[in-house]
C-alpha cells in the first residue's frame, strides 16, 4: 500500500471550513529572535516561503477557471486552504518583522522571468478557460495531485529550514505551521487517490500537467534568482537530493503516474 493510500480518509470538508485557522501570530514567541537572530540566508528562505504561501489567489485564479470550480466540495476546501495559507504567510512575516525586515511582499523582488523550458507552464486564465472545455471534471484529479506534491515540496523546505537554522524559536513556528498544513496534505492525498484510481482520463491529464509543473506552486511568478536559491538551498545538498528523490518515489507511487514522471519531478527539484 502506498503512502497516498495509507493516508486516504473520509475528509470532513465541512468540519475543516468551520475550524479554519485564522491569524495566529499572537501565539508565537518571537522574543528569542532578538538574542538569537536567524542568518540572512535563512531569512531569505523564510521570505520566499512567505511569498509562496501567500500566492494562493494566483493559483486559485488559474485552477477555478477549469471544471474544478464546479465541484463544491473541492472549491470549499480550496477557498479555506487559501485562507489558512494566507495566515501562514502572516506568521512568516512576523518572523521577518521580529528581525526588523519588511514583510515578504513588501521586500523588493526581481523580475519573474521564465526559463525556456518553463514557458508552457506559464498559462493565464484565458488559456485555462479554453482548455477546460475539453478537460471537463477529469482535470480535478490533476489539480489534486499537484496540490499533494506541492505539500511534499514545501514540507521538505520547512524541514531544511529547521535543520539549517537550528533555532528553537523558529522550530516552534515551523511546528505550528506543520500542524495546519497536515490537514491540507490529508485532503489532497485522499482526493488524489480517489480520483486517479477511478479515471484513466484523470491519470492522463495528471501526467500531462505534472510534466510541465514548476515547484513549489506559485514560484513561477517569483523572481528567477530567488527560485534558484530556493532549489539550491532545499535540494542542492546531499540531504536535499535525497529529499528530492524521496518525493520522486512518492510521485511514482500515485495511481496512474510513472517512475519516469517521478524522476522528472525529482530532477526538476534538484535543478538550480
Amino acid at each position: 500500500m502506498t503512502e497516498v493510500q495509507e493516508r486516504t480518509t473520509d475528509f470532513d470538508v465541512r468540519a475543516f471550513t468551520k475550524t479554519a485557522q485564522g491569524p495566529f501570530r499572537a501565539e508565537l514567541d518571537l522574543a528569542p529572535f532578538e538574542a538569537e537572530p536567524l542568518a540572512p540566508a535563512d531569512r531569505e528562505l523564510v521570505r520566499f516561503l512567505g511569498r509562496v504561501e501567500g500566492a494562493t489567489m494566483e493559483h486559485l485564479r488559474d485552477v477555478l477557471m477549469t471544471a474544478t470550480h464546479k465541484d463544491a466540495r473541492v472549491t470549499a476546501f480550496l477557498v479555506t486552504w487559501a485562507y489558512e495559507r494566507s495566515w501562514i504567510a502572516d506568521a512568516l512575516d512576523a518572523v521577518l518583522e521580529a528581525h526588523g525586515d519588511p514583510r515578504a511582499r513588501a521586500a523588493a523582488e526581481g523580475e519573474a522571468r521564465k526559463r525556456w523550458g518553463e514557458r508552457r507552464a506559464w498559462r493565464g486564465p484565458l488559456w485555462r478557460t479554453v482548455m477546460a472545455i475539453g478537460q471537463r471534471d477529469a482535470i480535478v484529479g490533476a489539480h489534486m495531485a499537484a496540490g499533494l506534491i506541492d505539500e511534499w515540496v514545501l514540507g521538505a523546505a520547512y524541514q531544511t529550514l529547521a535543520e539549517r537554522a537550528g533555532n528553537g524559536a523558529l522550530g516552534k513556528v515551523i511546528d505550528r505551521i506543520a500542524s495546519i498544513k497536515r490537514r491540507h496534505e490529508e485532503f489532497f492525498a485522499a482526493e488524489t487517490h480517489r480520483r486517479l484510481t477511478t479515471s484513466e482520463r484523470a491519470q492522463r491529464l495528471a501526467r500531462g500537467e505534472l510534466r510541465r509543473a514548476v515547484w513549489p506552486i506559485g514560484s513561477l511568478r517569483r523572481a528567477i534568482a530567488d527560485r534558484r536559491r530556493f532549489h539550491e538551498v532545499v535540494f542542492g545538498s546531499a540531504a536535499g537530493r535525497a529529499r528530492a528523490e524521496a518525493i520522486g518515489r512518492k510521485v511514482a507511487a500515485i495511481a496512474g503516474l510513472t517512475e519516469r514522471i517521478g524522476a522528472k519531478i525529482s530532477a526538476r527539484l534538484r535543478k538550480r
